[in-house]
């Protein structure tokens, strides 16, 4: 009977397509500054190869609700955020995001001057999660000016970050959530110089700590710490199905608009800049 059960499992398994992966889960805190209550947040992961899906446990953010979870299966390339509450997804377009934040950059005249990225240390440390990291130190610094209508400001920001990467992690799908590089500015000098120096980081970080210090042209600073890290790590199968939509879930627009007719998306957004994009193929 015992050899009966183990015959059974094993052809369970067998039938179930799986690939070897990664589980993880990490959580996000964020103390002073304003806002910095919805970047708190804890997930838990699973990636194989190019395949991830990565669901929020607890969220500040309301884009990145409870239960909700992120989906690709070609490394980020292409991300799916799926609403299990609401039996729908969407694709999360940062292409279209950032359109949108350079729109509102050139309302604004935001500018980025005297701009610099620095890679301070590189050296081995200890393990986190169990891992062996390689703990690095980056000093960005640059001034932000911002003029609109009769309201002029100027910011000096210098961020501290310390990143501890894990060398020998290398699938493409634990790039979804952790990044070695922060997201995009929409200044293409700042950005460069982020990719050219943070890009050097070998494998991906299991834990960063930044320190944002911005001070405005009076000189009155406020100083934000961000800490990122995965408390639990362990290697196991992953089924293939784990990053799979379920069948019968609607497709919505990343700004809440509607498909119009000839399946193309409606984004309010989008529209009121003149523009509608086509749904993924």
């Amino acid at each position: 009977m015992k050899k009966l059960s183990v015959l059974c499992v094993l052809l369970v398994l067998a039938a179930v397509p799986a690939f070897a992966g990664v589980y993880y889960t990490a959580k996000t805190t964020a103390e002073g500054g304003r806002g910095a209550n919805m970047q708190d947040m804890t997930v838990q992961a699973w990636v194989a190869g190019g395949n991830a899906k990565v669901e929020f446990e607890q969220s500040g953010n309301p884009m990145m609700g409870k239960g909700m979870y992120m989906v690709t299966k070609d490394g980020g390339q292409t991300l799916y955020m799926v609403n299990p509450e609401e039996k729908s997804y969407y694709k999360w377009d940062m292409d279209s995001l950032m359109g949108m934040a350079g729109g509102m950059m050139k309302m604004m005249k935001l500018t980025y001057t005297d701009a610099k990225v620095e890679k301070i240390s590189e050296e081995p440390d200890g393990l986190v999660a169990g891992v062996p990291t390689v703990h690095y130190k980056f000093r960005t610094s640059y001034t932000m000016s911002m003029s609109m209508m009769m309201m002029h400001k100027t910011t000096r920001v210098v961020k501290v970050e310390d990143v501890w990467a894990a060398p020998k992690l290398v699938e493409a799908g634990l790039g979804i959530w952790l990044r070695k590089t922060p997201p995009k500015t929409n200044n293409e000098q700042l950005d460069a110089l982020l990719k050219a120096e943070m890009g050097k980081v070998v494998g991906f970080p299991l834990k960063t700590v930044t320190v944002e210090t911005s001070t405005d042209e009076k000189g009155k600073s406020e100083t934000t710490t961000t800490t990122m890290e995965v408390t639990e790590l362990r290697m196991q199968v992953v089924p293939d199905s784990t990053f799979a939509i379920p069948a019968g879930y609607k497709e919505t627009s990343m700004m809440g608009g509607e498909k119009g007719k000839g399946g193309e998306e409606e984004n309010p957004f989008l529209k009121m800049m003149g523009g509608k994009r086509k749904p993924p193929q």
